[in-house]
Formats: structure tokens, C-alpha cells, sequence
């Protein structure tokens, strides 16, 4: 294609036309935006000046101050009456296009009235293109007209996008309120933000929590929720949190804040609607077996089989799911995040008998007779499982460290301590591990009877064997030995965890533990099953 020095090519001609229309695109559209983004500052800037003269007649309306306009005297609660009434002015569709949950946010006009362009001048502000419906008395500015914005109306200084509602003024005067109620639902903790109450109008908040320090922990970060309209916000707790207290606030912008309230889901001793029956549907029983029945070794009678057969080493006892147990919360179980509830009541036999586990077989099979018969309870709604409480579980709560403590230290059966048995023909030697405590003690005709690897084993002559102490017990208030102490390293004694697991009553004074455990005495070995005693608090 031929060209000349003053001439242009065909498709430079094309490339250049769409560069132009591209360009001449984004001038246009530029220009739009520039108009658009004047008359946005036109129409915020006018609401905020209104704004400000309604915080003026505000301060003389509740000061009971006076204000003239057009010649007339308003005084104190009468400055609510400046303007005109817009019932008679503007048709009822037009009220309730702007006073709608779609048009400026509020649905009550009640107190609203009409300021015209002269009563803005009266006020002392000229040249204002927008007229208002104002309250005084909530300090409210709603323009009439709006501003619409790609298809959004805007009426109030509350709707423009980062708009601020005389927020220093609220900060002030304002009284900012709310009120919260928690629940856990579908396994899912909540807590609900509710009555968010304002004296005067804003709708526009954000919520700000986090989980309360505990004593000698650092603050934690505050989590901010995204803006929301209305007086009600739920907060999603995770399981593992049920039990913290959060610390919660209303917040308008960077401006406005409201008092810091704690909230929490649940805590330890709150009663729970558990309903193990599911509405009378389950009627679940278990009878634990006798098994291999024994009397007191102290009577002379002992058994001579290996092995014991499954039981209680009593008697037959019967258990069935009780609908009338009161259920409370002890914890969350921090390996599944699952909520911990424990009976308020002891659970007894259908005769209204404690359960009785006894000699050499209610030690062997203690604890499984012990989940046997919670397991009955573990079938109501929410429940996962149910089991015997163990002494694990309650040194969680009290913070008893059972390797630190030393308890029996310096004696024989001092925890820990591995002390190795044998038998002569004559009697029995002892020696202990770690304090090299030594001695001996019996004759020749004493049964000798030990557990070991699921058998009941007797010591002969000539035998050797090692038993390790693993009993102690401990105050829950002190976490030693001595009740005496003022110091509480534990839980205190007015506590709802101390309560629950350690007061006692007439019905409670003591509950099984699904653990067992030997204290190695100078006089042999003694194997029991674990129990929580009320009076004394020991294993």
C-alpha cells in the first residue's frame, strides 16, 4: 500500500481509531465519575453541615435553651417543633418509600419534621441545595431527595459507603447499650448480641471480642466483625471454647465504643438439659454380675482358680437410666473438644443401693463394671459416649501434679516407689527402690496374694516379686497432704468445681473412680480400687 510523508496506512488508520474510542471510553467514563463523585461530596457535605445544626438545636433542646427562627421562640423541648409537619405536605407512598428498611433504614417517622430550604436559612446555612426531614430529639437528618449511587439511594449520612454519623458527638452523650444469651446448637457454641440499644439513632455497628486473659496471661487480640445493621449479632464460639469468657463491645467505627461486657457459652456447674431416656424412648438397664464371688480375705476364705469371672465380686446389681438425674458441666475434654457432663446425683441400683465391688474380682473388673453401667446413660441426644469419672479427670480441675507431689515421701508406700518382695521359709523381706526403706515381716503360713499382667498370682517360697506404689491422696484446696494451710493452689472450697466433685451432703459422701491402685506397705501390698472420699478427698 502506497503512502506519503502526510499520509497514514489503513490499519494505522484502525489501530488509531480504536485507540481514540478506547480513549474518548475512559474520558467519558472518567467525566461521569467526576460528576458523580462532586455531587457525592455535595450531598455528603450538605448532611453533615445539617447534621452539625442539629446537634447545635440538640444541645439547646435537652438544656432547655431558645432558639429563633422566622421570628418564632422555641424553648427547650419545643425546638422539636421547628419545621412543618410532613404528614400534610408529602403523599403517604413517598413517606414510606423513604421511611422503609429499603429507603433510608428507618421505618418510624414519628417526630420527624419537614426543614424547607427557608427554615435551613433561618437555621443559618445558605446556599443548600437538599432539603431534610429532621428529628431534634434523636438527633436524626434524613435528606428527602437522596443521592443515587449506581442504582443505590442514599438518605442518611449512616448509608453513604465509609460515612461517619457525628460520631464525636455520640461519643459524648450517647448511651450505648446491649445485653447477651449463649447457647450451644448443632455443636456449635453461640453467642448472641442482643437489645443493642442506642438513645439516639444510629444503626450501623461492629462487634469486637476476644477471649478473656486469665490471671498472668497476656491480653489477647480482639477480633472485629464486619459492619451489620439491626440490634442483634451472633458470635460462633469453637468447642474447645465453650468454657472461656469472652470479652465483648459495640463498636461505631473508630469513634464510639460501649462498656466491655463478659459472656461466656457455659461454665463449669451450669445444669444441662441431658435427657439419657430421649424423651422415654430408652429404657436401658444393665445388671452387673456377681462373677466370682469372695468373701473378706480377713475371713480366711480365698479362691484358688487363676482366673476370676467377670463381676463385681457382690452380687448381682441392677441399674437402669434414670430421666430424673440433674446433669451439670465439668469441662471439655481437650483431646476430643467434647463437653464434659457429670451426674449431680449418685447413681444407685434400681433397689436404691450404692454399688458394691468386692474383693480380688471387683478389682480385676472394677472399672469395666464401672463404664458397663455408665454406658446406659451415654445414649441420649448430643451424647457421644458415657464413662466413670476418673482420678485423671480430677486432677485436671484441681492442677495436682501427681509426680511432683511426693505423697507418702519418705515412706514405704511413697508414690512411685518400686519395692521388691521376697519370700523365705520363714518370712517375707521387703526393700524399697527409691528410699531404701528394708525389713521384713510374717511367718510362714501368710497368703501372699498379688495382681499381675490380668492374673492373681501368691508368692511362694523362693519367690521374688516388684510392686510399684501408685496410690496417694491430696487435698484439693491445698494439693498436699495437710488441710491446714491457708494457701489454695488448687480450687478453693466456695468453688462451683469443689462443690461438684468434693462437697459433701447426705446422699454424697464418696463415689468410685474407674482406676485402681496399690499401696506397698510394710506389711505387704494392698490392691483397691479407686475412690473419691468427700471428707478426706483421697484416692
Amino acid at each position: 500500500m502506497r503512502k506519503n510523508n502526510s499520509g497514514i496506512t489503513l490499519v494505522s488508520l484502525v489501530i488509531t481509531i480504536i485507540v481514540l474510542l478506547i480513549l474518548a471510553s475512559i474520558t467519558v467514563y472518567s467525566g461521569v465519575g467526576t460528576v458523580r463523585s462532586a455531587r457525592l461530596t455535595k450531598f455528603t457535605t450538605e448532611l453533615k453541615m445539617m447534621q452539625q445544626k442539629v446537634n447545635e438545636l440538640y444541645d439547646s433542646y435537652t438544656n432547655n435553651k431558645s432558639v429563633i427562627v422566622n421570628g418564632t421562640e422555641y424553648v427547650g423541648t419545643d425546638i422539636q417543633k421547628i419545621g412543618q409537619d410532613p404528614e400534610g405536605i408529602f403523599n403517604t407512598n413517598r413517606l414510606e418509600e423513604i421511611f422503609s428498611e429499603d429507603g433510608s433504614g428507618i421505618t418510624d417517622r414519628t417526630g420527624y419534621m419537614y426543614y424547607d430550604t427557608e427554615t435551613i436559612q433561618a437555621l443559618g446555612l445558605e446556599d443548600m441545595e437538599y432539603e431534610f426531614f429532621v428529628n431534634v430529639a434523636k438527633r436524626s437528618v434524613v435528606s428527602i431527595e437522596g443521592f443515587n449511587d449506581y442504582g443505590k439511594r442514599y438518605y442518611t449520612l449512616e448509608q453513604v459507603p465509609d460515612g461517619v454519623y457525628n460520631v464525636e458527638y455520640n461519643k459524648v452523650d450517647g448511651n450505648l447499650s446491649f445485653e447477651t444469651t449463649s447457647e450451644v446448637k448443632n455443636g456449635q457454641g453461640k453467642i448472641h448480641i442482643v437489645n443493642i440499644s442506642y438513645d439516639q439513632y444510629i444503626n450501623k455497628w461492629q462487634v469486637r471480642y476476644r477471649v478473656k486473659a486469665e490471671d498472668g496471661e497476656g491480653e489477647n487480640a480482639w477480633t472485629t466483625t464486619e459492619e451489620f445493621t439491626g440490634n442483634e449479632y451472633t458470635i460462633d464460639i469453637p468447642i474447645e471454647n465453650l468454657l472461656k469468657n469472652y470479652e465483648i463491645q459495640i463498636i461505631h467505627g473508630n469513634e464510639m465504643e460501649s462498656e466491655i461486657k463478659t459472656a461466656h457459652v457455659l461454665q463449669v456447674g451450669d445444669y444441662v438439659n441431658y435427657d439419657p431416656t430421649n424423651g422415654g424412648t430408652i429404657t436401658t438397664t444393665y445388671t452387673s454380675p456377681q462373677g466370682t464371688y469372695h468373701k473378706n480375705l480377713e475371713a480366711g476364705v480365698a479362691d484358688t482358680s487363676p482366673n476370676m469371672l467377670q463381676g463385681n465380686g457382690y452380687e448381682n446389681q441392677t441399674f437402669s437410666v434414670d430421666a430424673n438425674n440433674d446433669w451439670r458441666v465439668l469441662g471439655v475434654d481437650e483431646t476430643t473438644n467434647r463437653i464434659l457432663l457429670i451426674s449431680a446425683n449418685i447413681i444407685k441400683t434400681t433397689d436404691n443401693n450404692y454399688l458394691m465391688l468386692r474383693g480380688q474380682t471387683g478389682y480385676e473388673w472394677g472399672i469395666k463394671e464401672l463404664n458397663n453401667i455408665c454406658e446406659i446413660y451415654g445414649q441420649g441426644k448430643g451424647a457421644s459416649e458415657a464413662r466413670c469419672i476418673t482420678v485423671e479427670d480430677i486432677n485436671k480441675i484441681t492442677g495436682y501434679d501427681v509426680d511432683k507431689a511426693q505423697c507418702y515421701k519418705g515412706e514405704v508406700e511413697e508414690f512411685g516407689n518400686e519395692v521388691t518382695y521376697t519370700r523365705s521359709a520363714t518370712d517375707i523381706t521387703y526393700q524399697s527402690s527409691i528410699n531404701n526403706i528394708s525389713g521384713t515381716f510374717g511367718a510362714s503360713d501368710i497368703l501372699f496374694k498379688y495382681y499381675e499382667n490380668g492374673l492373681w498370682k501368691t508368692l511362694n517360697q523362693g519367690d521374688t516379686v516388684k510392686i510399684k506404689s501408685t496410690a496417694y491422696y491430696y487435698y484439693p484446696d491445698t494439693l498436699t497432704t495437710n488441710s491446714n494451710t491457708n494457701q489454695v493452689l488448687g480450687i478453693a472450697r466456695d468453688s462451683i468445681e469443689y462443690e461438684i466433685l468434693f462437697k459433701e451432703t447426705t446422699e454424697k459422701q464418696g463415689y468410685w473412680l474407674a482406676d485402681q491402685c496399690v499401696l506397698t506397705y510394710d506389711n505387704g501390698p494392698s490392691f483397691r480400687n479407686s475412690l473419691c472420699e468427700y471428707r478426706f478427698s483421697n484416692k
